[in-house]
């Protein structure tokens, strides 16, 4: 920071170099002086004017003036609303500086500022401070009390400030701490957390080490309410945000932060909130939130409906729209046309609201209304409309009579308002005025009397010329009872209501004029008519047994009329009522009751005049009794227990369903085994061991806490016969890879029960386990891909309808030795003179037992081979050949067994012909060669010959099959 003050000739300038900086100062002799920070140096400006200052990348140099006129040059790094820490940010800037300035090539990466350095002496002693910079903070730092958000920091006081309390000049040492924290802790880029403020006199220390911690893990923050970023009549499209690193999870368990919802409904409403989770657990749920899909215009309304018309108001009610839902927000506005005032219609209410009353219209006058529907689509056409009436008013106080005309004797005439009346008086005074009082003839009833009401009928008496009746007056008496007014009013009938049926009234009529009441007429008596039966009391409910209720009940009052029947309606727990009895009886036994069900009853009772109501509901409860006897008993085939021990020559595998308990829980089944019981407990399945073939078992009961069921009928069962035994095995042809066995008797191939047997033929592996190598209805079977002179066990199992029976004892059978195997024909090669090698191909010797070979030969017409060698060798040279002589060599292998003085030889090769043929005469200095005789001609070798032999026999089959097709099958 650099401060400006002073006059305008000269100025004093403060520059602040924090810690970690250098100030370099250019003094008047071109020497350069570095200053480390941190600390406080003045420089003095001769001109007044501000010089350019050097800043690196970064740093921008501003001007900035306070209240007290003071101009300040801050030099701080380029970013938004960056101010020094001891000024205020309502400091604005005047001017900029330029914001870098190359610095000279000899004071590299340095603030550079060229201006002479100013003595104590120079400037007033307020203005220049001597300041120490506090020791480097780098002991005592520790972390504790670390949470998911949270973490407890402490550390000493630096070692330079511990003993000293005040600074040297006097002025009290203040010192506070600044703590830096980096959430991320990348490139040291760390934020101001809370301030501790480490700075003495303004002058801040150097930075101690970077410590380290990590806070623990922490179920995610609630996450904010979701938004509706789409919808359409189905879907509605939702968005949320949440905390970064977090997982999403809704009932899908995803981690988008949008989801589209889809097969919802038109112009609904629907409710939303979600949570965030993820390794430490879920966060709470965000506020809910409230969405519509979109919709389609409300239908045309109906029109509204008039409730009821007053003097200056109309109360209207309306129903929803069709095809509206009752979720769905509707807002209608109902619209008003006064009559004789314009066409138009005009808004007089506006409201989710289904009724509405209208106020401050004008008595006896026509209006018309229409609703009109709307959504957050829009609006909907105007309903049909519906045209109502105000109601009249009474008329006000006429105007104040006057005479009209002149007074006669007998009569004057008086008007008032609009109107005028005549008043004759039999008297001489005019100011008089004679009221009669009227006696009312007794009211006669009208049609017959109802069981509850009557109607009644009167004639209006004569007035001769006086002030008409203005009312009347109707009394009733029932007996000895007192008399009430039923009926006060200007009609001529009335209907007198809520009577008893079959008694007996008593009604009196007087009227009224102008001068009161007249008499009571003489008294009606009307006797209503027989009614329907009051409604009975509740009846009785007296459980006689497990199954059987008494019902009784006692009789209702009298209507007038004998009851002539009750009907009792009877169920069962939830199940409808259904009439179990009708009849004059007033008790009734109902039997062949479920025991420990609920059931519930009603009583009616009905005469001539028809059927009273219904009494209140009576239930109760039959108690729990005996199981019901088992319906179903069968023989599994199986074991349903699994345990292993069935065997269907000892054992039965029973299965019966569970029957009814009657309420109470069944404890346990008995067994009936002749004259054994056997208690096999609360499982619907057993097995019955340990018996004999053809047993016969009968009956099974269960039992309860109650008591035990009748047995279920008899069920005959037979055991199975016992599983066969094992047949004898033998061996009835051994080969080298191969063994041929047989067993049993195929004569007598049938089981017991009439049925074939299955044969289990299992043979040991390297593991020495059996392992089946056959299974089937035969009686022989070859084991092959063995090896030669080698051991082998087997044992057989015999299966049936019985079951599987016992494995033979186990045999051991050996395989033969192999014979060598056939080699190829061999080679004949001519040598000098009358002699020839034969050589044939070489065979290792066969496990351990060493090879020889035998060398046979043909000559010419001769019909026996004859013998030329017999060994190790893989070739023979023969002499003595005679010329235009054929030979037919050929060999084979013989294997000397060790173990024994037996020689296994192998096939015969095939022959190879050689015929002696003269050498020719070789040239001087020419060298002579053997040459390898090849047979010659078609039938040279037994192979061709063979071959040929096969061509021909398929060319005759060929023509022989062609001649059959045409001349027979066609």
């Amino acid at each position: 920071m650099i401060n400006v003050n002073g006059d305008g000739s000269q100025q004093v300038i403060f520059v602040q170099v924090n810690p970690g900086e250098t100030f370099t100062i250019r003094a008047e002799d071109g020497s350069l002086q570095c200053i480390q920070g941190p600390a406080e140096v003045p420089m003095m400006s001769p001109n007044g004017s501000i010089p350019p200052i050097h800043v690196p990348p970064g740093y921008i140099s501003q001007v900035l003036e306070d209240n007290t006129g003071v101009r300040r040059v801050v030099v701080t790094p380029q970013s938004p609303e960056c101010y020094p820490p001891s000024y205020s940010p309502a400091i604005s800037p005047t001017h900029h500086l330029p914001p870098y300035m190359a610095p000279p090539p000899f004071i590299p990466n340095s603030h550079t500022a060229f201006y002479p350095p100013v003595s104590p002496g120079d400037i007033p002693p307020h203005q220049y401070y001597q300041h120490h910079i506090p020791p480097m903070y780098n002991e005592g730092k520790s972390v504790f009390n670390i949470q998911a958000r949270t973490a407890r920091l402490t550390w000493a006081p630096p070692a330079g400030l511990q003993n000293r309390d005040r600074h040297s000049n006097g002025h009290p040492l203040t010192c506070s701490y600044e703590v830096t924290l980096s959430d991320k802790g990348r490139n040291g880029q760390y934020r101001l957390i809370y301030r501790v403020n480490a700075v003495c006199n303004s002058v801040k220390g150097s930075c101690s080490e970077v410590g380290g911690f990590t806070t623990h893990s922490s179920t995610p923050d609630c996450p904010l309410p979701p938004k509706l970023s789409h919808r359409t009549k189905s879907t509605l499209t939702l968005q949320w945000k949440g905390k970064k690193n977090n997982i999403f999870r809704e009932c899908y368990f995803g981690n988008q932060r949008h989801y589209k919802l889809t097969h919802l409904c038109p112009a609904m409403a629907y409710t939303f909130r979600v949570a965030a989770r993820n390794d430490i657990g879920m966060s709470g749920f965000s506020p809910e939130v409230v969405f519509f899909t979109t919709g389609s215009l409300p239908h045309l309304p109906h029109a509204p409906r008039l409730v009821r018309a007053g003097i200056t108001w109309i109360t209207l009610e309306w129903s929803r729209p069709d095809g509206c839902t009752a979720e769905e927000l509707v807002t209608y506005t109902l619209e008003i046309q006064e009559e004789n005032i314009g066409t138009e219609f005009h808004p007089k209410y506006t409201g989710e609201n289904l009724t509405c009353t209208v106020e401050g219209l004008k008595r006896s006058t026509q209006y018309k209304f229409r609703l009109i529907a709307s959504n957050l689509e829009g609006r909907s056409s105007p309903s049909e409309v519906l045209v109502c009436k105000t109601s009249p008013d009474k008329p006000g106080p006429p105007s104040r009579p006057c005479i009209k005309g002149p007074i006669r004797p007998y009569s004057f005439s008086v008007k008032w308002g609009m109107a005028f009346c005549a008043c004759k008086s039999n008297t001489y005074f005019c100011s008089y005025i004679y009221k009669y009082i009227i006696i009312m003839l007794p009211p006669r009833i009208v049609g017959k009397a109802k069981h509850k009401e009557v109607h009644l009928q009167w004639d209006c008496p004569s007035s001769e010329g006086a002030c008409e009746v203005s009312e009347y007056s109707l009394e009733m008496r029932e007996g000895e009872s007192e008399a009430g007014e039923v009926y006060h009013g200007s009609d001529l009938e009335c209907t007198v209501g809520s009577l008893l049926p079959g008694a007996t009234y008593s009604f009196r009529l007087r009227a009224a004029n102008e001068a009161g009441y007249g008499q009571y007429s003489e008294p009606t008596e009307i006797t209503t008519a027989a009614g329907p039966p009051s409604q009975c009391a509740a009846p009785s409910l007296t459980l006689m047994s497990n199954t059987c209720v008494l019902v009784s009940w006692e009789s209702p009052e009298s209507s007038g009329a004998d009851i002539s029947e009750y009907r009792l309606e009877w169920g069962r727990e939830e199940e409808p009522m259904e009439l179990i009895y009708c009849g004059p009886d007033t008790q009734c036994e109902i039997s062949d009751l479920t025991p420990a069900t609920h059931y519930y009853c009603r009583l009616q009772a009905a005469n001539q005049a028809g059927a009273g109501p219904y009494s209140d509901h009576v239930s109760c409860q039959t108690p729990a009794t005996m199981p019901d006897p088992i319906s179903v008993l069968c023989v599994l085939e199986h074991d349903p227990t699994e345990s292993g021990v069935y065997t269907p020559s000892t054992c039965l595998a029973l299965k019966w369903d569970e029957p009814c308990n009657n309420g109470a829980e069944i404890t346990s089944y008995t067994l009936k085994l002749g004259e054994q019981l056997i208690s096999l407990g609360t499982s619907t399945c057993y097995v019955l061991q340990n018996l004999q073939p053809d047993s016969e078992y009968r009956y099974i009961q269960a039992v309860n806490e109650i008591g035990a069921s009748s047995f279920c009928p008899p069920l005959l069962a037979r055991t199975r016969p016992l599983p066969p035994v094992p047949p004898r095995l033998e061996c009835t042809a051994a080969g080298p890879q191969s063994l041929k066995l047989k067993w049993g008797d195929s004569s007598n191939a049938k089981s017991l029960l009439g049925e074939e047997m299955v044969y289990n033929l299992q043979m040991e592996d390297k593991n020495r386990r059996f392992v089946t190598v056959y299974r089937g209805p035969s009686h022989t079977y070859k084991v092959q891909r063995l090896n030669e002179s080698s051991s082998y066990c087997l044992r057989i199992q015999a299966v049936s309808e019985a079951g599987e029976g016992l494995f033979s004892e186990v045999h051991t059978f050996h395989t033969t030795k192999s014979v060598p195997p056939a080699l190829k024909a061999p080679k004949v090669v001519q040598m000098e003179g009358n002699v020839c090698e034969v050589s044939w191909e070489s065979i290792p010797p066969m496990r351990g037992d060493p090879i020889i070979y035998i060398l046979q030969v043909l000559v010419g017409r001769e019909s026996d081979y004859k013998q030329l060698y017999k060994g190790e060798d893989t070739s023979f040279q023969i002499s003595g050949l005679q010329n235009n002589t054929d030979y037919r060599f050929r060999v084979y292998v013989c294997r000397r067994c060790q173990d024994s003085t037996q020689d296994l030889c192998g096939p015969l090769s095939p022959s190879s012909l050689f015929t002696l043929r003269r050498t020719e005469l070789t040239l001087p200095g020419e060298l002579s060669s053997p040459e390898t005789l090849k047979p010659s001609g078609m039938f040279a070798t037994d192979e061709r010959f063979a071959a040929v032999l096969v061509g021909a026999f398929a060319a005759l089959s060929f023509l022989i099959a062609f001649v059959v097709e045409y001349f027979f099958m066609k």
